[in-house]
């Protein structure tokens, strides 16, 4: 599913620096990667999310998407054309209302 996603994504435009599991590892590698949002893919119905995961977030400055699998699942299998598209909307819907922020931020 990462390599699904991380393919559609850079036929979108974006630039995908690292995919992985929600693991310790993973999580505690994020801060050595340049990026510019988070994109965390989840089933809806999952359990909670890792206790490091959690405290990462707290402190994150970034955007923070919450992608759900099945959707992506759905896209994977019926093939829609249209999932990448959208997805990638709403990536850029986030980064432009963090642009918008940071902008606001610095009026001040």
């Amino acid at each position: 599913m990462q390599a699904y996603l991380s393919r559609l994504l850079e036929s979108h435009g974006f630039n995908v620096v690292s995919a992985g599991p929600l693991n310790e590892q993973f999580i505690g590698s994020l801060e050595l990667t340049a990026h510019d949002f988070l994109m965390i893919d989840r089933r809806e119905d999952s359990h909670d999310a890792p206790t490091s995961l959690l405290n990462k977030l707290r402190h994150w400055d970034r955007p923070v998407l919450f992608n759900d699998t099945t959707a992506t699942e759905v896209s994977l299998r019926q093939g829609n054309p249209d999932f990448g598209r959208v997805l990638a909307d709403q990536i850029n819907a986030l980064l432009a209302a963090r642009q918008d922020d940071d902008r606001s931020a610095g009026s001040t």
